[in-house]
């Protein structure tokens, strides 16, 4: 019959190593007061001046490496007790102008009524070109895809939000949803969009050109706005600006997303709009 070894594992610790973790200055008798409080045996070695023997008890099969020591000498000193230091850097952080404007832009539509959403970047060609009724283009495609249902990486914003209507389908109408994410073009290159949806019993072309105008209108733009034939949208009942388009969703597409209510739905451009602004 064995029995179990319950001899104490021998760990070494460099001081220099403690504090330049933890960004303090303990010495070695510091050191081993708080791994004591931790229930640690600690030894020292005349001959070695940065160095440490730390004795580990045969119940701590969570300490590995030296890093766990460290860890638990913070937690001896107490979190609260560390000073914070700002980093000795070149520079300092700021918010990417971009997102500093998207999050102008975000709380414009929560202004004006929408829930916002947060979908994958990551889609199907499914959803992306034949529910939407548009012809398929080229796309960043994922070499190892997890899943059929995120294969490839979107381009537009609609399809997810059009998702997020499918799977809330049997909730309280109207909804008003709108996302800001990124897309990726099929050359690789980033864009951050904005889409939104209007979904009711009456929504209508006119109700989603007053959101758009009043967005652009916010936001200082001047715009015009033309036809513009897309298949997504009822013929007659879709138009553009410059940053992108807006109108009626077709029924065919309604239908293909299992929804029983009229859609309005509106795409633009935040990248474009932002460089026109500044």
């Amino acid at each position: 019959m064995k029995t179990p070894d319950l001899k104490p594992r021998l760990m070494p610790l460099r001081v220099g190593y403690v504090n330049k973790l933890l960004g303090m200055n303990f010495n070695k008798e510091e050191i081993k007061e708080l791994l004591e409080r931790m229930r640690y045996g600690v030894k020292f070695d005349a001959d070695e001046i940065d160095k440490i023997h730390v004795s580990i008890p045969p119940y701590r099969t969570d300490v590995l490496h030296a890093i766990d020591l460290v860890e638990d000498i913070a937690i001896a000193h107490g979190y609260e007790n560390f000073e914070p230091e700002i980093p000795k850097m070149g520079t300092i952080g700021e918010k990417d102008p971009l997102e500093k404007f998207s999050s102008n832009v975000r709380e414009l539509m929560l202004g004006f009524g929408f829930q916002e959403v947060m979908t994958l970047i990551m889609t199907n060609r499914d959803d992306l070109f034949d529910r939407m009724q548009i012809p398929e283009e080229e796309v960043v495609e994922a070499e190892n895809p997890v899943s059929l249902e995120h294969s490839v990486a979107r381009t537009w914003i609609l399809p997810s939000l059009m998702s997020v209507l499918e799977k809330n389908k049997n909730r309280e109408y109207p909804q008003r949803i709108f996302e800001i994410g990124d897309c990726i073009s099929a050359e690789g290159k980033d864009q951050k969009k904005i889409a939104a949806l209007i979904a009711h019993s009456r929504a209508n072309f006119s109700e989603m050109k007053a959101v758009v105008t009043g967005l652009l209108e916010n936001l200082n733009l001047r715009y015009k706005i033309k036809a513009y034939p897309h298949n997504s949208f009822i013929e007659g009942r879709s138009a553009s600006t410059e940053f992108g388009f807006f109108g009626e969703i077709h029924p065919q597409v309604l239908e293909n997303f299992g929804l029983g209510v009229p859609v309005t739905a509106f795409e633009l451009d935040l990248g474009k709009i932002f460089n026109k602004i500044h």
